[in-house]
């Protein structure tokens, strides 16, 4: 089983939070004047949808394994940000600032609060490749994939009705990856792997298109979803395909740890920055897709180099309050079980 993490899935991840900014700045842009923006559109959700699939892979192909301390960390560094974030907008709403105090539990990032349950959950998930046999193993990951993928891309309906983007979603890559992990073993060849992913991508392209040819130019991003078996049979190949690459570079480690400083700061960023620049206003432009790359770039940079700043400051009264947090919550674990044992024993001693 793979215990050690090289910086290609390092790099893998920087991609993806890369791509999965593209998306997003894409999203704020009317493109249905230009049919050579609006295909540009479509082969961007195309390829980077893979993000969060090749995420949860990774979580799942090296296994997750869960520390208080992490998770509050985590929460320090998406409160602070969301808090900063929602200031900086101007919005000083009670409610909004209340939410913003609370915003893995308000679901304000929906990757995030996904993230944190899949880690709570964790535990028990590492124990079904330990606990089961790999044809019973096999067996779930399918029921699992005809359910939740391969049902929703064959009628483009699904059965949780989230487009992949919820819990059930994450669990199942989880598995995958923890599959993946326990018995992919076999050397593949990068080219053989690239091929099937252009491949993947090339299909979902050209139905998505088609979609949105026949719907008078409505971007459709029906096969480009997260339960799509194109993107997750995508996203698999890439992972493995950075998995034939071998190098290490703490640079690389060190500014991939940022990445979901990103998913946190993208919106406010994109916000603020379409105060002063709107990439809608050049949805005509043969430039466009250049400009949306660059623009994406310019948001990744800025978190990055934020969330540093971050570490170097505030971050610094993490460990303390972690450690508070930490004992806080063990004395409450002692204290609740400590109730219920007297219940339990005040109740049977009722019985008798």
């Amino acid at each position: 089983m793979k215990t050690e993490r090289n910086s290609s899935f390092e790099l893998l991840r920087l991609l993806c939070i890369f791509g999965i900014t593209v998306m997003h700045a894409f999203a704020n842009i009317d493109t249905g004047g230009s049919w050579l923006n609006t295909e540009a559109h479509i082969l961007f959700n195309s390829v980077f949808n893979t993000g969060v699939t090749c995420f949860i892979l990774i979580s799942g192909y090296f296994g997750i394994h869960f520390k208080l301390e992490k998770l509050v960390r985590m929460d320090c560094m998406v409160i602070f940000f969301t808090l900063a974030g929602t200031i900086l907008l101007g919005d000083f709403g009670i409610k909004s600032l209340i939410k913003s105090c609370i915003p893995v539990i308000s679901r304000r990032y929906w990757f995030i609060t996904c993230y944190f349950a899949l880690c709570i959950l964790a535990p028990f998930l590492n124990q079904i490749p330990e606990r089961l046999e790999r044809a019973k193993f096999r067996s779930l990951l399918l029921v699992l994939l005809l359910l939740f993928s391969v049902i929703p891309t064959l009628t483009t309906y699904d059965i949780m009705q989230d487009a992949g983007k919820g819990l059930v979603h994450f669990v199942m890559v989880y598995l995958i990856g923890r599959y993946l992990a326990r018995y992919q073993n076999r050397q593949h060849s990068g080219k053989i792997l690239a091929f099937g992913f252009f491949c993947c991508i090339l299909a979902i392209f050209l139905l998505d298109s088609g979609l949105t040819f026949l719907h008078r130019g409505e971007i459709y991003s029906t096969f480009a979803r997260d339960c799509s078996l194109l993107i997750i049979l995508a996203a698999v190949l890439l992972l493995l395909l950075f998995g034939t690459i071998k190098f290490t570079s703490p640079l690389v480690n060190r500014i991939a740890s940022n990445v979901l400083a990103v998913t946190v700061l993208d919106s406010v960023l994109m916000n603020l920055l379409n105060r002063r620049f709107s990439l809608n206003a050049h949805s005509h432009s043969i430039f466009l897709t250049c400009l949306v790359l660059g623009y994406a770039l310019i948001v990744v940079i800025i978190a990055i180099v934020s969330n540093e700043i971050r570490k170097f400051t505030i971050g610094r009264i993490e460990p303390w309050l972690c450690d508070f947090i930490v004992k806080f919550w063990n004395q409450i674990q002692a204290l609740t079980l400590r109730l219920t044992d007297r219940i339990a024993a005040a109740f049977l001693q009722e019985k008798r």
